[in-house]
C-alpha cells in the first residue's frame, strides 16, 4: 500500500486548515513523496479502557510517521482521552471542532508539539471522530500534515 502526497518547499510557512506552521527542521521537501508501512506495529489497551493500535510508516525521503488509533467505545470517553492526550502537549497550535455535513459535532482536531525541542520530539496531529481518536506523530509537520490528508484513503 503506497500513499502519495506533494509537499511544497519549506522556504515558506506550511498551512493547513488556515493555520501557519513553520517546520523547525528546515528540510527542503519539494518532490512528490509516498508513505509506506514500515517499522513496528502494536496493539493493546489503554488505562482508560480503550483498545489501541499503533503503526509505523516511512516516507520515501526517510521521515518516520507513527499512526495511533484509540477505539474508545463512546464519544464521551473519546473526548476525555483526547483531552488527556492534549494536556501532554507543550504547545497547541490549533484546536477546532469537527462537524458533519449537517453541522453536528463529530469530534475535535488538535495540532500540537510534545516538547520545545522541535527537532527531536514529535509534532502531533490529534483528532477524534465519534468514538475513535487518531494521532499522527512525526518530527516533520509537513510530513505529518501530508499523511493526515491522505488518511484513511491509503
Amino acid at each position: 500500500m503506497v500513499v502519495s502526497a506533494v509537499l511544497l518547499s519549506d522556504l515558506a510557512p506550511k498551512t493547513h486548515h488556515g493555520v501557519v506552521y513553520h517546520d523547525p527542521s528546515h528540510r527542503a521537501v519539494s518532490q512528490e513523496i509516498t508513505f509506506q508501512p514500515g517499522g513496528s506495529s502494536v496493539d493493546g489497551w489503554t488505562e482508560d479502557g480503550c483498545d489501541f493500535s499503533g503503526t509505523g510508516w516511512e516516507s520515501s525521503d526517510g521521515v518516520g510517521i507513527t499512526l495511533k488509533i484509540y477505539y474508545c467505545k463512546t464519544p464521551a470517553r473519546a473526548q476525555t482521552v483526547l483531552n488527556k492526550l492534549a494536556k501532554e502537549a507543550t504547545k497547541v497550535f490549533e484546536k477546532k471542532t469537527l462537524t458533519s455535513k449537517d453541522g453536528k459535532k463529530t469530534g475535535e482536531r488538535i495540532v500540537a508539539t510534545s516538547s520545545e525541542d522541535f527537532i527531536k520530539r514529535p509534532q502531533m496531529i490529534l483528532w477524534s471522530d465519534k468514538d475513535e481518536i487518531y494521532v499522527v506523530e512525526s518530527t516533520s509537520f509537513p510530513h505529518a500534515l501530508a499523511f493526515e490528508k491522505k488518511w484513511p484513503n491509503m
